[in-house]
């Protein structure tokens, strides 16, 4: 893997840990099909936009740990696939050079950093 690709599967994995804490803020308060703002989960050094998602369709992105959603246009195809898009985000899936990064930094799986 070069260090590009690895940079972004670490900036990637920083933003889904901000988000997962921001779930369990939010746990309580809105139902399943609301709209919530995330932080866009991309690779790009300088995004600050939020996604837009319901908590359902969070869930369905964190089913996988290899899995991240961003804001339309933010997808980075050198490092992974658009599995699923709509006008509010996209969810993408991390290469395989890139994906034990995700694996291992992903806060829902056991042992991870």
């Amino acid at each position: 893997m070069d260090a590009r690709a690895k940079r972004i599967a670490e900036n990637e994995s920083r933003f889904r840990d901000i988000n997962e804490r921001l779930r369990g803020d939010l746990s309580a308060l809105p139902p399943a099909d609301e709209q919530v703002a995330f932080v866009c989960e991309c690779g790009l050094l300088d995004c600050a936009q939020p996604v837009v998602l319901t908590l359902a369709e969070y869930e369905a992105a964190r089913a996988d740990s290899v899995e991240f959603v961003v804001v339309p246009g933010h997808e980075l195809p050198d490092y992974e696939d658009v599995i699923a898009a709509n006008d509010r985000y996209a969810r993408v899936r991390k290469h395989p050079d890139s994906a034990p990064i995700a694996r291992a930094t992903d806060p829902r799986r056991p042992g991870a950093s």
